[in-house]
């Protein structure tokens, strides 16, 4: 059994109440608002707009171009995680950053200035152009500005990524290389996500139905959040807030399909069977489930009968909610929101809805938390990525 990692700061960055404080974040997203809107491309001008969940800037904040966006918001969200942990630069921190695209509005703006001009008489790219480019940018970026010395790693396993990188972070702490890391994912709207998502049918046109009977497709979304994981004993000695201790995480393969997940959740199923074999737990002490939760037929389905082939009949216990149903799917970013709010569900005592839900499907036949926040006693919380490839991870979470 793990025991000795805590959390000690979070931090979000998400179209609800993307630059407030995290109590307001909690209190909105418990009542329920669909941030998931009509929304144009961010760098093309199309007639067309798509449902997705955008972090809107403020007017001070109008300077801040698309391709500088990924930066700046996983900058606020990173400041509010060290504010809210008691801690400044200069830390002998590690830094774990999940993207799935990483600075990828960068590469497209390049792009287009490039068939724009439709000759060859720019320079080439110079070093900074390339490694602006790269998917690694984010972390290099925000190690440099938070001196952070510690272990650096890049994250990029699908949707799963920022779940990945909250668990690799722990490991690290488990392993005694460090006392302290910094875990997070962020990721932008961009137009290749926005057609490559449409082109494969994914993308619903009306609304985002997590595990309803008439679900008919995700919208993407965008956002930063990260949180501060420390040593059991480094944080007490320092007199820290705890949130909550990360007890176990595992991630394993569907080895099934690039794009579409195990029908049986074969993979995600042994994800959560060995998160909670390394928390140490029975699967009876699992109060609440936050789910992947895209709102695709086979996502959902997938999930639903993961989650029974391991719990059984206790499956009909548990609370399960999916965050995408209002924030969208952010790629990176989705794995750390999930696993803060399932903290804030442990700290609280509530539960966020999954809304928009309107008729039962026969074969999703879970308590979903529909349309209403519910109360309940959280001692132990688990979130639960699923990404292409076959990537499935679990983290599980314990009240401090």
């Amino acid at each position: 059994m793990n025991s000795g990692v805590v959390i000690t700061g979070v931090g979000i960055v998400s179209p609800i109440c993307p630059f407030d404080n995290m109590d307001l974040f909690w209190n909105t997203l418990c009542s329920g608002k669909d941030a998931v809107r009509r929304t144009s491309l961010p760098l093309l001008d199309f007639d067309r707009k798509w449902l997705a969940a955008s972090v809107d800037l403020n007017d001070s904040q109008r300077k801040i171009t698309p391709e500088n966006k990924l930066m700046f918001i996983a900058d606020k969200a990173l400041r509010m995680t060290m504010d809210d942990a008691g801690f400044s630069e200069g830390l002998d921190a590690g830094l774990s950053v999940g993207t799935v695209l990483g600075n990828i509005l960068y590469k497209e703006k390049k792009l287009i200035k490039v068939n724009e001009q439709k000759s060859k008489t720019e320079k080439e790219d110079d070093g900074r152009d390339i490694e602006k480019s790269s998917l690694s940018y984010v972390t290099e970026y925000l190690a440099a500005k938070y001196m952070l010395g510690g272990p650096k790693l890049t994250v990029s396993t699908a949707c799963a990524s920022g779940t990945d990188a909250l668990g690799i972070a722990a490991r690290k702490i488990w392993a005694g290389e460090t006392d302290i890391m910094v875990a997070g994912g962020v990721d932008v709207l961009s137009d290749f996500a926005i057609f490559g998502f449409d082109a494969l049918q994914a993308l619903t046109d009306e609304k985002v139905r997590p595990f309803d009977r008439n679900r008919s497709g995700l919208a993407l979304g965008e956002g930063a959040a990260f949180v501060v994981l420390e040593s059991e004993a480094h944080a007490l000695g320092r007199g820290a807030r705890l949130y909550g201790k990360v007890l176990g995480y595992a991630s394993r393969s569907d080895a099934t399909h690039l794009t579409s997940p195990h029908r049986e959740g074969r993979g995600l199923a042994d994800a959560i069977k060995q998160a909670v074999l390394e928390a140490g737990l029975n699967t009876d002490q699992i109060g609440y489930i936050n789910a992947h939760g895209t709102g695709t037929v086979y996502n959902d389905l997938m999930e639903t009968k993961a989650i029974k082939r391991v719990f059984g009949r206790a499956a009909y216990d548990i609370p399960v909610s999916s965050t995408k149903s209002m924030l969208g799917h952010s790629f990176g970013a989705a794995g750390i929101i999930e696993a803060v709010c399932c903290l804030y569900s442990i700290k609280t005592g509530i539960i966020h809805p999954t809304i928009n839900f309107q008729e039962r499907d026969p074969e999703c036949d879970l308590n979903y938390v529909p349309n209403a926040a519910m109360e309940r006693d959280v001692n132990v919380a688990m979130s639960l990525s699923a990404g292409f490839g076959g990537q499935n991870s679990a983290v599980v979470l314990k009240k401090a």
